[in-house]
C-alpha cells in the first residue's frame, strides 16, 4: 500500500472535524503534533484491509499494522490540506466550521499548517 492509496481512503469529514474542534490552539506546535496523532488514528481506522487478512498469520497482520504505522508517520500537514481541499465543495464545508477565512488569526493557523 502507498500514501496515496492510504489517503483515498480516508474519512474527509472526520478529518475536517478533528482540525476544527482543535483549530483555536494549532497555532501552538505541540497541539499541532496531538492533532497530527488524531488524524493519524482516523487514517489508521479506515485503511484497507488486504484480501484474506482474516486467513492471515499473526505476524503477517502484525507486519501489516507495521507498514501502516510506517505509512503513516510520513504523512504531513500538506498531505491533510491537499486531501480535505481537494475541491470548491470541502474547503467551503471547512471554512464553514471554522469561521472567516479572512480573520488574521484564522489565515494565520491556516498558513502554519498548510503552507
Amino acid at each position: 500500500m502507498t500514501k496515496q492509496e492510504l489517503l483515498q481512503h480516508a474519512n474527509t469529514d472526520e478529518i475536517t472535524r478533528i482540525i476544527t474542534k482543535q483549530w483555536s490552539g494549532l497555532n501552538d506546535e505541540e497541539n499541532r503534533e496531538y492533532c497530527l496523532e488524531e488524524i493519524y488514528a482516523s487514517l489508521a481506522e479506515t485503511a484497507p484491509l488486504p484480501e484474506s487478512f482474516h486467513l492471515s498469520s499473526n505476524d503477517e497482520k502484525a507486519q501489516y499494522e507495521i507498514d501502516i504505522d510506517m505509512l503513516l508517520i510520513t504523512i504531513e500537514w500538506d498531505d491533510i490540506g491537499n486531501l480535505i481541499f481537494d475541491d470548491g465543495d470541502n474547503e467551503a464545508h471547512f471554512w464553514s466550521q471554522v469561521g472567516d477565512k479572512n480573520e488574521k488569526r484564522n489565515r494565520k493557523i491556516y498558513r502554519s499548517l498548510f503552507p
